[in-house]
């Protein structure tokens, strides 16, 4: 391992000394500014927050395809699939479904049912601009499920000067994808329309891991009018099955998730120092899974629906000296409309339904020219469990004009699914508690360094009991680490970017927590040869992780992916040819204990033909 990341290293210092021209735009400016840690537009250096901004332009350069690659460019997020095939992000350890809020937008996409987000892990890049991301808690702003994270999708329909554009591409395992973005004014409506289709065959080792997905948008908007709406549709094979019997269909059974969404907006600033922003929206989630049953020959058909209403208010005030004040409101309303189970009770009542009020602030106060001190409170009341009191402080201290530390305690937590409270409805409210701290060096645009340590505690932590098939609640875990990431140009032709987390993660007793891997690094290499072409390298590193407690089989084994980018660029057309997995190392993944295998073999090389056109 130190052998690895030593290499990492020197592949930054070598390059580093190399004299060559480049455009600059690798992973941040100087001046990144986002809204997702204050909900108004600030430089993410000078909030408490930590903050990663990810350019889907830069990303796509390297090779990276859909949100869930992009988030493994992410320090202290692991990205990994469960054993039904599913998309997982892992932030600093916690692997709880439901513990990472996830929008598009600024739409939440979580759901009551399970609070699962995976379905639009495989969004594509080319539909997006950026993709925000707050590391560890988010509650004061965004509420239930924002433990240890929180993703925003900014989609490129959201950017008034997007240009059209087509793009489509081929790859293994007969991997299909189209799509565009089309958009124009009419009057002093700005309307833009955008939409995809991807399928394969893919199929490993006899296991199903197909997929289809397509995914329309549409937004309209002037000064102070906006409406979004999205529909986006997965469907996959279930790999090693949903229920743990390996799905060998071929594409017969399979998990679809469908979510639709539209949200109405009014934005206006009624002084020069005073704004607010109205929200009124709509939500609709189905799934509808087809599995292998490990007891009978049949399968087993689950299919389950529900939709939520919801208003928000938020009041923005710069009208006292020095302070940036957010006052907001949101009232949520959501009903499970349908929930059946073809063997069995469902797993979640067919006729629950949620009302939720939320009540927050937060300021940012400079008390001095150097020192910025934010404070933020948020109270949620469910009508199915009870309430939540959720406060957060933090500190940005600027020590010098290219250094500058932050601090920040921020309390979250996590309300129960719906399939958690119908098991068990005494359930109350993950909470957890985290404490960060932080520096920021920047010497010039060139060269930028973050470093940061955190400590974590989730309480009240709801898991399952094998033995008793019931949801309880009695344990706790910890989590402490280290992340850093660093950019450097060091000419006009080279970008670099290196990325390493140390994350500990252990249950009440102090034993590891399975499958999480204590060593996460990257370097990304971005290098213009010139007259069109430039090559971008992606060299992953991912540590050993321990089994579950009893599992007697050897732990899950260190691996090292590369993958390599070619593109050609001519006016507004671009070629690429990725290769990932180069060396054909291949993709692992732990199986429980019960399976029959050891390891989610996921693939090896795979490769892909893309070809975009802005218009």
């Amino acid at each position: 391992m130190k052998s690895l990341l030593s290499f990492l290293l020197l592949v930054n210092l070598v390059l580093a000394n190399e004299d060559i021209d480049l455009e600059t735009d690798f992973l941040s400016s100087l001046d990144e500014v986002s809204e997702i840690a204050t909900k108004t537009k600030l430089n993410i250096d000078d909030v408490p927050s930590f903050i990663t901004i990810l350019q889907s332009d830069k990303l796509q350069k390297i090779g990276i395809d859909t949100v869930f690659e992009a988030l493994s460019q992410v320090p202290g997020v692991q990205t990994k699939r469960e054993i039904s095939g599913v998309p997982v992000v892992v932030f600093r350890g916690v692997s709880q479904k439901g513990e990472v809020k996830l929008m598009v937008d600024g739409v939440t996409i979580n759901n009551s049912y399970r609070g699962s987000i995976y379905h639009y892990l495989e969004f594509p890049l080319e539909l997006v601009e950026r993709i925000e991301v707050i590391r560890g808690a988010g509650s004061v702003l965004y509420g239930s499920g924002a433990i240890s994270g929180v993703i925003n999708i900014i989609t490129k329909s959201a950017n008034r000067e997007t240009q059209n554009e087509a793009f489509l591409s081929v790859g293994s395992y007969h991997n299909q994808k189209g799509g565009a973005l089309v958009s124009g004014d009419i009057s002093d409506f700005h309307i833009a329309l955008d939409s995809y289709y991807q399928k394969n065959e893919k199929q490993v080792r006899d296991i199903d891991e197909h997929i289809k997905n397509y995914s329309v948008g549409l937004k309209i908007s002037n000064e102070h009018f906006g409406f979004i709406s999205r529909l986006t549709q997965t469907k996959a094979g279930n790999a090693y099955g949903v229920l743990g019997v390996p799905d060998t269909s071929l594409s017969k059974l399979s998990n679809l998730n469908r979510t639709i969404f539209s949200e109405l907006s009014y934005v206006n600033s009624f002084s020069k120092h005073n704004s607010i922003k109205l929200l009124a929206g709509y939500t609709k989630y189905t799934q509808d899974v087809d599995a292998a049953h490990p007891a009978l020959l049949s399968s087993l058909h689950a299919n389950y629906s529900e939709n939520s209403y919801y208003a928000q208010a938020d009041f923005n005030s710069k009208s006292l000296e020095n302070n940036d004040l957010l006052l907001g409101f949101k009232y949520e309303h959501a009903k499970t409309l349908k929930s059946n189970f073809s063997i069995g009770n469902p797993i979640s009542d067919p006729n629950l339904q949620r009302d939720t009020i939320s009540l927050y602030l937060n300021d940012q106060y400079a008390i001095a020219s150097d020192i910025d001190i934010s404070a933020g409170l948020r109270y949620d009341n469910y009508n199915d469990f009870g309430d939540s009191i959720s406060p957060s402080l933090g500190i940005v201290y600027r020590a010098t004009d290219i250094i500058r530390f932050k601090a920040q305690y921020s309390h979250a937590f996590r309300a129960p699914s719906w399939v958690e409270l119908t098991s068990n409805n005494t359930l109350k409210a993950e909470k957890s508690d985290t404490l960060e701290f932080g520096m920021v060096f920047k010497e010039n645009q060139d060269y930028k360094l973050k470093i940061n340590t955190y400590i974590s505690q989730i309480k009240d932590l709801i898991t399952k009991d094998l033995i008793n098939n019931k949801y309880i609640q009695n344990s706790k875990n910890k989590f402490y680490g280290i992340e850093l990431e660093t950019d450097y140009t060091p000419n006009n032709n080279i970008e670099i970017n290196f990325l390493a987390s140390y994350v500990n993660a252990k249950d009440a007793d102090g034993k590891s927590l399975p499958d999480i891997a204590n060593i996460l690094a990257s370097t990304a290499l971005y290098y213009d040869i010139g007259n069109g072409f430039n090559i971008g390298s992606l060299i992953k590193y991912i540590s050993s992780s321990k089994r579950a407690e009893g599992d007697l089989r050897s732990n899950f084994s260190s691996s090292v992916l590369y993958d390599q980018t070619i593109s050609y660029v001519y006016k507004d057309f671009t070629l690429r040819l990725i290769v990932k997995d180069l060396f054909n190392r291949g993709t692992y993944y732990a199986l429980p204990q019960h399976s029959t295998s050891n390891n989610f073999y996921a693939g090896g090389r795979n490769i892909l033909l893309k070809a975009n056109m802005e218009f």
